[in-house]
């Protein structure tokens, strides 16, 4: 085992990003890490460097503890392959190359021969040799690419984390990036762990998959254990079709175009939002070509701000006071027209509780209502518990918890047309 990760927690700017994750990564495997952006795949490998603190959790490289190990020896152990890098300086690409050889060179040293041998023989390998001689700022994005890949080739660890290894790249160079990773994996001995944007090239080259999603992981398995539609689907918020390629026998993604799904064009959700908490949930509902309305919010509000960017219909009253009764009735108008009810979870106040009583009665006449599973509603009461009582009703009489707008979709998308609240709208 090169590298355990225990119940590691991180993020940045006091947010969470990464949630209990745990994993393990062997010699001689190359495993995918995949999953929508921003689902942590970065912050991950960042973490498990050292790159990006860590909140709690422990990262072994091997049986050694990380954090008891000084930068040399990290470097030698770990070689990490950033998304990218500034060019800041004009170094020739053989000097930037030679920079992996760096945790090698004694303190007060210099490079030996086997070092030059050793960059050469990287520069070869990742196509750029006859780019040695080049400064690094005059080089194409293709082209950077390939001497950080010769750079952390050069560095010769046994464990390669890579950030996007093939960004950048055309679909040869793709190919050939990928096939030498699986050489050295097979081969050398080296355990990689690579964040890959291409599913299906991930599918392709590598021996097991981590599949994230919010900062979670989903599943890990094989390509055929991990690629199921609706792990899938969970994790990108998106309609997929897996198939097998009929040339290599691995699993194959693609997504569904929307106009396809006539659910998309007849669901309707109403979202009760405010303080910038239902923004993502907003863009993903338009974006997926359902109909969405939001309210009651107040005015000049993050959430009020989105949906009229986005052309959303919604009901909007002045800031710092109660909702009134025009606006009250108008929202009862939009949510009889919806199936389904979506709360975020925004604090309630005396001024926006009939939000709840709305998303209350919804469930009464029949709309699905879905509350979110964290936080707690207590610690966004502001009512003297009146939000809290209301809450747990809307519990008690089937309201359903949803932890994501990109489950929330699955949801929707698997539900049957013939929702006894889309009947009697229609």
């Amino acid at each position: 085992m090169l590298i355990q990760v225990n119940h590691l927690f991180a993020g940045y700017d006091n947010r969470t990003v990464l949630q209990d994750i745990s994993l393990t990564l062997d010699a001689g495997e190359l495993v995918g890490l995949i999953g929508p952006n921003g689902a942590g795949k970065s912050t991950l490998l960042r973490g498990i460097t050292g790159v990006t603190p860590i909140s709690k959790g422990e990262v072994f490289y091997g049986e050694r503890d990380r954090a008891k190990l000084n930068a040399r020896l990290r470097a030698r152990h770990v070689t990490f392959m950033p998304q990218s890098e500034p060019t800041l300086f004009d170094f020739t690409v053989r000097d930037v190359v030679l920079m992996g050889r760096y945790p090698w060179c004694p303190p007060g040293g210099s490079y030996t021969a086997e070092d030059f041998d050793i960059v050469v023989r990287a520069m070869t390998a990742a196509d750029i040799l006859h780019l040695s001689e080049r400064t690094v700022t005059a080089l194409s994005g293709g082209e950077h690419r390939r001497v950080l890949l010769a750079r952390a080739l050069a560095q010769n660890t046994p464990t390669l984390l890579m950030d996007e290894p093939t960004a950048h790249l055309d679909l040869t160079h793709q190919a050939e990036v990928l096939n030498l990773i699986r050489n050295r994996t097979r081969n050398q001995g080296v355990g990689a762990l690579a964040a890959l944007h291409d599913i299906n090239l991930a599918a392709e080259y590598c021996d097991r998959l981590i599949l994230l999603s919010h900062g979670s992981i989903l599943r890990v398995g094989t390509p055929q254990e991990v690629f199921s539609a609706e792990l899938l689907e969970r994790a990108y918020g998106s309609r997929l079709h897996v198939s097998v390629n009929p040339a290599t026998g691995t699993p194959f993604a693609s997504p569904m175009p929307i106009e396809e799904n006539e659910f998309a064009r007849d669901a309707r959700v109403h979202v009760i939002c405010g303080g910038g908490t239902g923004s993502s949930a907003l863009a993903a509902l338009y974006r997926h070509g359902i109909k969405v309305t939001a309210g009651v919010l107040n005015r000049l509000d993050t959430d009020q701000q989105t949906a009229e960017a986005l052309g959303v219909e919604q009901i909007v009253d002045a800031p710092f006071s109660p909702i009134g009764a025009e606006c009250l009735a108008r929202a009862r108008e939009l949510i009889s027209k919806a199936q389904w009810v979506l709360v975020t979870d925004c604090p309630f106040g005396r001024g926006n509780l009939v939000n709840l009583q709305l998303a209350l009665d919804a469930l009464k006449e029949g709309a699905k209502v879905y509350l979110p599973a964290s936080p707690p509603i207590e610690t966004r009461d502001f009512t003297d518990g009146k939000a809290t009582a209301m809450w747990n009703t809307l519990l008690e009489s089937g309201a359903k918890t949803w932890t994501d707008p990109d489950a929330f979709l699955m949801e929707l998308f698997n539900s049957s047309m013939n929702h006894p609240a889309m009947e009697e709208n229609e």
